[in-house]
């Protein structure tokens, strides 16, 4: 009985160490879609590029308007591949 209530504790115990952690280091997994507007490193907002899935600054990035959308593109070869894609 001793070995389950250890075991026991032993998981709780890294449970809550786990939660703790990834609540403080604010971890963010990688979207299949973007969702919501990602701030770059200077506050500034980041999109999400749909050929080579890479964040770039709004600001430098290519648009296209895609059926009532707007798709961004950190190069003209991406644009052009999404385009070649349609």
């Amino acid at each position: 009985m001793k070995p389950v209530l250890i075991l026991l504790a032993v998981f709780f115990a890294v449970r809550f160490l786990r939660k703790s952690l990834l609540a403080r280091t604010g971890t963010v997994s990688a979207p299949e879609t973007q969702s919501a507007p990602v701030k770059g490193k200077e506050g500034e907002e980041m999109v999400l590029d749909p050929v080579c899935k890479s964040y770039i600054p709004l600001s430098s990035a290519l648009t296209v308007k895609d059926g009532g959308r707007t798709e961004h593109f950190c190069t003209e070869a991406c644009r052009d591949k999404f385009l070649a894609s349609r």
